[in-house]
Formats: C-alpha cells, sequence, structure tokens
C-alpha cells in the first residue's frame, strides 16, 4: 500500500514538472516562448498548433505621439514535447525523467504609411530544448535545461540570429496545488554569455470555479461548463527576440514583448483532441531595438509601441495523455 500511494504521488509530481520547461525559457530574455500557443499551450507531452490574427493597429513613436502608421500580423505557431524517458523509484519516490520539446512561430506583419522603417514584414522563431528533471530531497526537484534556438527577420540568416541557453531551476512542491522554483539561467543574448536569476511560481484549485496561476505564463479564472466544453478569462504575457538587419539606428536586437486579456474557450473533442477558440484584447504590445552589448541589457530609452487592439487565435492541441 505504501509503495502504491509514492507512486502515486511521484506520477502526479513528474506531471506537473513536465510543463516546467517553458517557464524555465521565460527568463531567457530573448526567448520568452512559455505562451507562444497561447490558449493552446501544451500541459504535457503532446503537440500543438495555432494561428493568431492581430488587426491593423497605429504605431506609437518612442516619444508617446500615436501615428497614421498600422501594422497587422499573422501568427502561425506550432509546439511539440516528448517525454524521451522516465523512471520512479517506487520505494523511495524519486523521479527521474528527459524531455525534448520544440517550438516554433511564423509571423508576417503588414506594414502601411510608415515614414522610416521600423518593423519588419517576417519574424521566425524556432527552438529546441533538452529538459532533465529529478527528485532531489523532500518534495523538492531540480530542473536542467539547454535550448538553441534561430530567432530572425528572414533577411539574412547567420550566427547571428542562433540563440543560447541554458539553466538550472531548484523547485519545491509544497503540495499537489502549489510550487515554486528559484535557479539561473545562462543566456547568449547579448552577445556575450551572462547569467540571470529564474524563479517560478504555480498555484491552481481544483473547484468548479478554477483559479490557474502559472507566473510568468498567464493568470487565468476557469470554468467547466459541461464534461465537454471550458471557459477562462485569461490574462497572458508573450514575447522574444530577434537578431534583425534592419534595425532602428542599426541596432540588431529587436524585442517584441505582449500582454492580452481575453476568454478562451475549450472543447474536449476526445480524451486526447481539445480544439481552443480565444478572442480578446492586446492591452500591450512593446518594440525595443538595442545592440548586442551588456550595457544595453536595461536600457529602455527606444521603445516603440503599438496601440491597444484586439486578437483571434484558434487552436488544436493533441495530448499524448489523456486530458482533464
Amino acid at each position: 500500500m505504501r509503495r502504491r500511494l509514492v507512486r502515486r504521488s511521484s506520477l502526479h509530481q513528474k506531471k506537473g514538472y513536465s510543463c516546467l520547461l517553458f517557464a524555465l525559457l521565460a527568463f531567457a530574455p530573448a526567448q520568452r516562448l512559455w505562451a507562444q500557443l497561447g490558449a493552446t499551450s501544451l500541459n504535457g507531452p503532446g503537440m500543438g498548433i495555432s494561428v493568431d490574427y492581430l488587426p491593423a493597429s497605429r504605431y506609437i513613436r518612442p516619444d508617446s505621439v500615436k501615428t497614421g502608421s498600422t501594422t497587422s500580423q499573422v501568427r502561425y505557431n506550432f509546439g511539440a514535447i516528448f517525454m524521451l524517458s522516465s523512471h520512479v523509484d517506487t520505494a523511495t519516490g524519486k523521479v527521474r525523467n528527459w524531455t525534448l520539446a520544440a517550438s516554433g512561430s511564423y509571423s508576417t506583419l503588414t506594414n502601411k504609411d510608415y515614414e522610416h522603417h521600423v518593423l519588419p514584414e517576417e519574424l521566425l522563431g524556432t527552438q529546441l530544448a533538452l529538459q532533465h528533471f529529478r527528485s532531489i530531497g523532500n518534495r523538492w526537484g531540480m530542473v536542467s535545461l539547454l535550448s538553441v534556438g534561430l530567432f530572425t527577420d528572414m533577411e539574412k540568416i547567420d550566427q547571428q540570429d542562433i540563440f543560447i541557453n541554458g539553466g538550472v531551476l531548484f523547485v519545491k512542491q509544497p503540495n499537489r496545488r502549489f510550487s515554486y522554483g528559484i535557479g539561473a539561467m545562462l543566456t547568449s543574448t547579448f552577445g556575450t554569455p551572462m547569467i540571470l536569476p529564474a524563479f517560478l511560481i504555480k498555484w491552481q484549485t481544483e473547484n468548479k470555479i478554477r483559479v490557474d496561476i502559472n507566473f510568468p505564463e498567464k493568470l487565468s479564472v476557469s470554468s467547466k461548463l459541461n464534461k465537454h466544453t471550458d471557459l477562462a478569462l485569461a490574462f497572458r504575457m508573450n514575447g522574444s527576440s530577434y537578431d534583425v538587419e534592419n534595425g532602428v539606428d542599426g541596432k540588431r536586437l529587436m524585442g517584441y514583448s505582449e500582454m492580452s486579456l481575453g476568454l478562451e474557450n475549450t472543447w474536449h473533442l476526445s480524451k486526447h483532441i481539445d480544439f481552443v477558440a480565444s478572442g480578446g484584447s492586446i492591452i500591450l504590445s512593446q518594440i525595443s531595438f538595442k545592440d548586442k552589448k551588456l550595457s544595453e541589457m536595461f536600457n529602455d530609452k527606444s521603445n516603440h509601441r503599438l496601440a491597444t487592439n484586439y486578437f483571434f487565435s484558434t487552436g488544436l492541441r493533441w495530448n499524448f495523455r489523456p486530458g482533464r
């Protein structure tokens, strides 16, 4: 009986840590891909695709002047998580597993009536990441990660477009609804490799009205309307950095960050397949251009913005394990 209880707890812990991959990526400032699939994001091993549409939004200059220039976007997103190996010691409850994740996002931007070149017409971000998790004590675990990505404006692809990140996060799970972690990430975003702090907070309820805080990805409140449908109100953060050939003032590192608030409707078509539709408001859309230097890391003097806008998104998710 004791072994069955330990194994059940360990399997739940293993499932919870399988999605920490994207939380780790959030703190590499170039590749914040935790919300790449938005409402279609994966909660464990599986595959997902989604399409986002953001209609024309007016460009706001760094001096806060709203211009007549507009930009609209269409994003095509893909993500997959594969469990390479997994081992649970039924006597001690310790877990060890290896996970491989692949993700990609291709954006087309339609820019109209700009006096000077600001935004590229295409953006491509792809990433491959290897994650290892192991239990190291009572309710403590260690997640290590190595990722390699290509983030480019498609004008010219060379070694400048390749970003390498790695890190270690120590995570404690006091109970099955709450976990937190702290660690460090090594990133090549600014040319010279540098170490940055990383942290994670994950908490959720299991009531009919479910609150889910998964920092730094999202904060959501959802309700199970019936056994086939869920409805959620979600605040999400999204962003990445790209190497661009024609950046403003010759700066090559373009950073894009986005915050959205919207409704997300999920239909469980089967035990493994979900269809997701969402829509709402883009409350912040910010772009910066910097040199690839450490001294530029906290320089926000040249932030460009797009005015508040709305968005629509649809996607399909294939869970390799049965959904909840």
